[in-house]
């Protein structure tokens, strides 16, 4: 089975409030992938895709970001998301951030696509 590495740039939710379809395909793609059984690496969050780590008013995530700390904790793989997209684009504080999202930076996740076998980006 293949070693996966993804990278979500997509946020999690649109203009208009619902659900992005590149966010929830990224989802559904790696459910598949674990599903058939195989390894799922590292998920890297960069650009927008760094929305699914920040906490709305009432300290919760949006759904798919929800989904990807359940399928997280299930699989034991590591939620990153671009600390210098965090800080320089949005300003958000490690307060305003859900705890299983690791912060990190390109660095990590070059490191972690040079030991998989394939990188989806979505």
């Amino acid at each position: 089975m293949t070693d996966l590495v993804i990278s979500v740039h997509a946020a999690p939710i649109t203009a208009a409030a619902t659900i992005s379809t590149r966010s929830l395909l990224a989802l559904k793609y790696a459910q598949a992938a674990l599903a058939l059984g195989h390894t799922l690496k590292h998920v890297f969050f960069y650009q927008d895709g760094v929305l699914h780590a920040k906490l709305n008013q009432d300290q919760q995530l949006t759904p798919v970001a929800a989904e990807w700390v359940l399928l997280s904790q299930k699989h034991g793989f590591p939620l990153v998301a671009c600390s210098t997209v965090i800080e320089n684009d949005y300003q958000l504080t490690p307060a305003q951030l859900h705890a299983a999202y690791q912060l990190g930076g390109l660095t990590e996740f070059s490191m972690a696509a040079a030991q998989a076998e394939r990188v989806v980006q979505f």
